[in-house]
């Protein structure tokens, strides 16, 4: 089953091409309160039930959140929060099992003028294979050559969501040299690939190493922020 997700700017285009979204953006009213906005949506199968399962992100519209900003970057910051919302669905309608406000970046940010929407502008939410992806970017147009990408994989189980793989990869804009890590918590396996090159021919060179510490993270109390305790990715602590 394909799997679909589109930002509101292209929604109504992509309701009327594709007749299998399971209703449309009206139908999720109830978890869009007044000064908020539905800005994505993403369907499929997280219950392995065959029923179409939904994830949303909500943004504030509070125009307090509106930065003027007299630095580089955009003139205008918005920093209003959103908010993540899944929703099962069952033979009687949605049943929401994940609601977080602290949680997905701001479209913009104050400490870093320069750095593009993280998630709608280098990332984004989806629904593959029945695990729940969440990718946050970091690009920026001034102030640094690097360009990261993170992907977080989550796994239902019950009502909660388990983080099952990371994968981070970074590239310098100006040299190519690029690396990669894969991390499986399931069988806490490292994948670490370096002397990866864009612009040349590369001998990329692979590792493979256990991860320590905790292996259990749920997205309900987590943090997209690693807090490692020693080497950096063997040992990260999402929880918040």
């Amino acid at each position: 089953m394909m799997m679909k997700t589109v930002q509101l700017t292209t929604l109504i285009f992509f309701l009327a091409a594709a007749p299998a979204f399971p209703e449309s953006s009206g139908a999720f009213a109830a978890w869009t309160p007044e000064g908020w906005k539905l800005i994505a949506i993403t369907t499929g199968d997280l219950s392995q039930d065959d029923l179409e399962d939904v994830a949303l992100i909500l943004e504030q519209t509070n125009p307090a959140n509106f930065i003027a900003n007299d630095s580089l970057g955009v003139s205008t910051l918005n920093l209003n929060p959103r908010r993540l919302v899944v929703l099962l669905k069952t033979p009687e309608g949605y049943r929401e099992v994940l609601s977080r406000d602290d949680l997905l970046p701001s479209e913009n940010s104050q400490d870093a003028p320069c750095l593009d929407d993280p998630l709608l502008g280098q990332g984004g939410i989806s629904i593959v294979g029945g695990k729940l992806l969440i990718e946050l970017g970091e690009w920026l147009s001034c102030g640094s050559w690097s360009v990261t990408h993170e992907t977080f994989t989550f796994r239902l189980e019950n009502t909660r969501f388990r983080l099952i793989g990371y994968d981070y990869s970074t590239f310098h804009r100006a040299s190519g040299e690029a690396s990669e890590e894969s991390i499986n918590y399931l069988t806490g396996k490292r994948k670490t690939t370096t002397g990866l090159n864009t612009f040349e021919n590369s001998k990329p060179e692979v590792s493979w190493s256990r991860i320590s510490g905790e292996r259990k993270f749920y997205l309900d109390k987590m943090v997209f922020s690693c807090q490692p305790s020693n080497e950096y990715f063997s040992s990260c602590t999402w929880s918040r």
